[in-house]
């Protein structure tokens, strides 16, 4: 019997990103595998619906390494061992303490996993394990005798400068152990095999998706009367999405055109929000603002099926593949964003606007002023875009039978 055993951050079990990113795959997974056994790590809303050989495993809730834990983990060779390996990558205490707490986490799941193993009598010959990031789970894996495993690879668990500390150490021996590494654009492809040329022929692209359960009806078009310019994002409110700075471009924009009305719905919440209501107390009269707070994403599919938007907007400051621009594109709306990370391979001239990585309020209005007259051509492109390279459906079926068989 083949199992896949799928570790992650909260999926089913809620967030707020994994079940966009997740979601979609699970059905191709059970499909594919005999039965399928998610384990998250934390608990954030209620049990998602799952396909009949699909089981949510809690044996790892609430089992995050305590401060014994961690300060066992000093007692283990493997941890110095990394750290001294890691050293002259480590620049400051507070780098010194994310490596040692790294250490801890990859030890304390590893015996976690030892105990999923025993409580679900798995014959590992049989067996697949997937992490659904590059983390942790990914090095925990590496040390467990007998295990394939692979790994998703995104952008905050790729990029050194999103994160306090990466310990090469650790990757390294987690890609020299494990069946395959898939980054979710060719940008953290190149990466990681810049950094680890020895493991290059392991690392391979493997876009999400995104699915689009509204269909692929046109978008619908302006409701009579309204004339608004309307921008939507779709983005956390944390300092990495730089949904302040996007705010700061529309209010510049829109006194820049007094006499147009300008729309901005923004959807997603974090610890910048009470920043960007401050920001939005200041925007002009003709911007008007709806923030919606964090939406399932079915809801989000149902505003860009049901609201006309002309526009969509990210400006990260780094970015996996941005899902976001994806799901736009599926309903035929162009998108302006930085070039950073993935975003060059989703949007170009034909499908919306790439800044730079650090536009200026004065940049993102001149560049959004220059694309306006071709807004309404892109649109049938943009749609064309995500059929051809962004389609769920399609993806992630053959994702899965390529994990399958690398089982017998």
């Amino acid at each position: 019997m083949s199992t896949l055993v799928l570790l992650t951050e909260s999926y089913p079990l809620g967030g707020l990103t994994e079940p966009s990113f997740i979601g979609p795959e699970i059905d191709a997974l059970a499909a594919e595998f005999d039965r399928v056994i998610i384990a998250p790590v934390l608990n954030r809303g209620p049990l998602l619906p799952l396909p009949p050989n699909v089981t949510a495993d809690r044996s790892f809730l609430s089992r995050r390494p305590s401060s014994t834990d961690k300060g066992v983990s000093l007692l283990w060779p493997d941890t110095w061992r990394h750290i001294w390996a890691d050293s002259s990558f480590i620049h400051s205490p507070r780098q010194a303490l994310a490596a040692l707490a790294f250490s801890a986490y990859a030890r304390h799941y590893r015996r976690q996993i030892h105990k999923l193993i025993t409580h679900h009598s798995l014959d590992l010959a049989n067996t697949l394990f997937y992490s659904f990031w590059f983390d942790y789970h990914t090095a925990a894996l590496a040390g467990i005798n007998g295990a394939k495993f692979i790994t998703r690879a995104h952008g905050y668990d790729i990029y050194d400068s999103e994160n306090p500390f990466l310990s090469h150490s650790w990757r390294q021996a987690a890609l020299a152990r494990m069946e395959a590494c898939f980054p979710v654009s060719d940008h953290g492809t190149d990466y990681i095999r810049t950094d680890y040329p020895e493991y290059a022929a392991k690392v391979h692209t493997r876009h999400l998706g995104t699915a689009h359960p509204a269909g692929i009806n046109p978008p619908p078009s302006p409701a009579d009367g309204d004339s608004a310019f309307t921008l939507m994002s779709i983005a956390r409110v944390a300092p990495e999405k730089r949904v302040d700075l996007l705010c700061r471009c529309l209010c510049h924009w829109a006194g820049t055109h007094p006499s147009r009305q300008v729309r901005w719905i923004h959807v997603g919440d974090g610890p910048l929000m009470d920043a960007l209501r401050r920001e939005v107390a200041k925007a002009p009269a003709n911007l008007t603002t709806e923030l919606t707070g964090a939406l399932p994403n079915a809801e989000v599919h149902r505003l860009l099926a049901t609201r006309h938007v002309d526009i969509t907007a990210m400006l990260s400051r780094s970015e996996g593949l941005g899902l976001a621009a994806c799901e736009s594109l599926s309903y035929g709306v162009p998108v302006i964003a930085t070039a950073v990370g993935g975003l060059p391979e989703t949007i170009d001239v034909r499908t919306g606007v790439l800044l730079s990585p650090d536009p200026t309020p004065e940049e993102f209005a001149r560049r959004l002023d220059e694309a306006m007259p071709s807004l309404t051509q892109m649109r049938p492109d943009a749609r064309i875009r995500w059929a051809e390279n962004f389609d769920a459906s399609r993806l992630r079926k053959e994702f899965a039978n390529e994990i399958r068989n690398m089982l017998p």
